[in-house]
């Protein structure tokens, strides 16, 4: 088991990475501040967890206009990526409940800093808020494949997809999986592209069958945005700097990429199916 969340010890580090191997299996994940001049924080967390059969991932992506949106990254990232181990899953199934544990993290995490146990969605969303993408690939334990890939968003937070492997002659664009850019339209009633989610909301997942030498990311909009549609310069960077697992020495200085001009936090889990 693998996690990092953005608190240790009541300080959130400049960045954070963690690896883990299993079954043929690789996981990277690193998180690293945005400009420092402008933000006084790190507001993104991500969290691994793996067993029985199952990689679970989360990413999530503090929003910034609410003081403690750490605190809600933290939260919501462990508690789902803990969920999402022994959950039931549907293929492109409905995604809600498993949300809702994420969303109840979140209100908690709210509620032990107002001092109110039960403190309503305006009150939670006054001091913490976060986006999430989470992602399950399974049975990993299964060594010929093919494996099942489940992955669900809430907000601009995503999971891209590629083949690595070799004998490629030119870059092919990264495939969409889950989340991306938000519209003007969504960006307007952002409160239900967020955690804690209103009661009304449903959000429903999306199953792709993954096989061998393929990588899986999970991104926050820092990431995510520069990859646009899939066929940017930063996504060709990543189809060549990640077709390989990278040393967990490196991880954060390859999201470092535009570190003078880029605000957002970027975090990046990548999942790299068996060889």
């Amino acid at each position: 088991m693998v996690t990092s969340n953005s608190i240790r010890g009541g300080v959130v580090p400049h960045s954070v990475h963690d690896a883990v191997d299993t079954n043929g299996w690789t996981v990277r994940a690193a998180s690293r501040q945005g400009d420092t001049r402008q933000k006084s924080r790190r507001q993104d967390a991500y969290a691994v967890r793996h067993g029985g059969g199952r990689i679970a991932v989360v990413v999530c992506d503090g929003v910034g206009t609410a003081e403690h949106s750490h605190l809600a990254a933290a939260a919501a990232s462990a508690a789902l990526a803990e969920h999402l181990i022994t959950a039931e899953l549907e293929v492109s199934g409905d995604w809600t409940a498993h949300l809702k544990v994420a969303s109840l993290a979140v209100t908690r995490a709210a509620g032990d800093l107002l001092g109110d146990r039960a403190p309503s969605l305006d009150a939670v969303y006054s001091v913490m808020a976060t986006t999430v993408t989470a992602l399950v690939v399974e049975p990993t334990d299964l060594g010929r494949g093919p494996w099942l890939a489940h992955t669900a968003t809430v907000g601009d937070s995503s999971a891209w997809w590629r083949r690595t492997r070799g004998g490629a002659l030119r870059f092919e664009p990264w495939l969409l999986m889950s989340g991306g850019r938000l519209s003007r339209r969504e960006i307007a009633t952002s409160r239900a592209l967020v955690l804690p989610l209103p009661d009304d909301v449903t959000v429903t997942g999306a199953s792709f069958e993954i096989g061998h030498e393929e990588l899986l990311l999970v991104c926050s909009d820092g990431v995510a945005d520069a990859f646009d549609d899939g066929a940017s310069g930063v996504a060709a960077s990543f189809a060549s700097g990640w077709s390989n697992p990278p040393r967990i020495s490196d991880l954060a200085d390859r999201i470092a990429f535009d570190a003078d001009r880029q605000v957002d936090d970027r975090t990046v889990v990548g999942v790299w199916t068996p060889r």
